[in-house]
């Protein structure tokens, strides 16, 4: 394996508070190149960014995580994309020197492919330079590698669309033969909690060690090796840590003969991976069995949608804004 290097396939979340380590922690990833994870719920996540980039605001790289007609209605979320943009763009002050988006929720292909969506899409590439959308997709959505090629034609040389999920050794939404197909077209993807340490991970080992988080990196390091356009979201709480991770990562590179994937962690794990096949983290969607199992949802469901278009109308008809 040639030499990978964490700017070109590490983001970097977390640093919610902002305090004087989270700063300096940020800072040095800016100058390191590494893209930035944010979100406007993400409490003082973009103050920290802010500070970090005072006089590097040329470096700063951004992936913006919004979201797409959000369930809770009552949520600051339940808002127009461009309403959420335009937040990251007031309490940064600045428009980073790249900036990509993370769609969040279910957001079906005729509605990304509308009229709204087309005048939304050209609006922020003017506005903000955005032009790479990663749509943040489970199982239940049923969105495959042929509605990402469908928008990526029609988007031709304006948009670039890929996809983010959670996908880590125990924890995925990406089963093999997708990954192989993403890698056959050239899909952009993250994987986001890298290392499985997130509390949407469904599946723990009993012992979470160095020695599993090398298994992870591994696991992470093979599906850069199938698609070279794979980056990984993961958090670092501090300086240390980032730079411990930062020599791990290049020594597993070194030694990932070791590390059989196939043979040793499969039959050990094989039966506990856990596959998000009916899960949206976000409650927007269920399966027909989540609705036979649970008939209350259908009225919830109902409910909900004569409220929204009640109530909110203006923001129901065109969530791009």
């Amino acid at each position: 394996m040639n030499k990978l290097f964490l700017k070109d396939y590490i983001i970097a979340g977390g640093l919610m508070d902002l305090n004087i380590e989270n700063i300096k922690l940020r800072e040095i990833q800016i100058r390191d190149g590494l893209f930035i994870h944010t979100c406007n719920d993400y409490d003082k996540s973009l103050e920290v960014i802010k500070e970090a980039s005072f006089n590097l605001k040329n470096q700063v790289k951004i992936i913006s995580k919004i979201y797409f007609n959000y369930p809770d209605i009552k949520h600051r979320r339940f808002r127009s994309l461009f309403s959420q943009i335009k937040e990251q763009r007031e309490r940064l002050g600045f428009v980073p020197s790249e900036w990509n988006l993370q769609i969040c929720c279910y957001c079906p292909l005729n509605k990304l492919i509308s009229k709204n969506a087309q005048k939304f899409f050209r609006k922020i590439n003017f506005e903000f330079g955005i032009n790479k959308i990663f749509l943040e997709i489970y199982p239940i959505y049923n969105f495959n590698i042929e509605k990402i090629q469908i928008l990526n034609n029609f988007y031709e040389g304006e948009v670039i669309f890929g996809v983010s999920s959670y996908q880590n050794y125990l924890n995925r939404s990406f089963m093999d033969s997708d990954l192989q197909e993403f890698s056959k077209n050239h899909t952009n993807i993250i994987f986001i909690g890298i290392l499985g340490k997130g509390i949407q991970n469904k599946n723990f080992p009993r012992t979470f060690n160095a020695d599993f988080l090398n298994k992870n990196i591994v696991y992470f390091l093979n599906n850069i090796n199938i698609n070279k356009f794979s980056r990984g979201i993961t958090n670092f709480s501090s300086i240390r840590q980032y730079e411990n991770f930062n020599e791990v990562f290049f020594n597993l590179q070194k030694n990932i003969k070791r590390y059989d994937l196939g043979k040793s962690l499969d039959l050990e794990y094989k039966k506990k991976i856990f596959y998000f096949k009916n899960f949206d983290q976000y409650g927007g969607i269920y399966s027909t069995k989540q609705y036979l199992l649970k008939p209350k949802l259908i009225l919830h469901k109902i409910k909900n949608l004569i409220y929204k278009y009640k109530n909110f109308r203006e923001i129901a008809n065109n969530f791009f804004g």
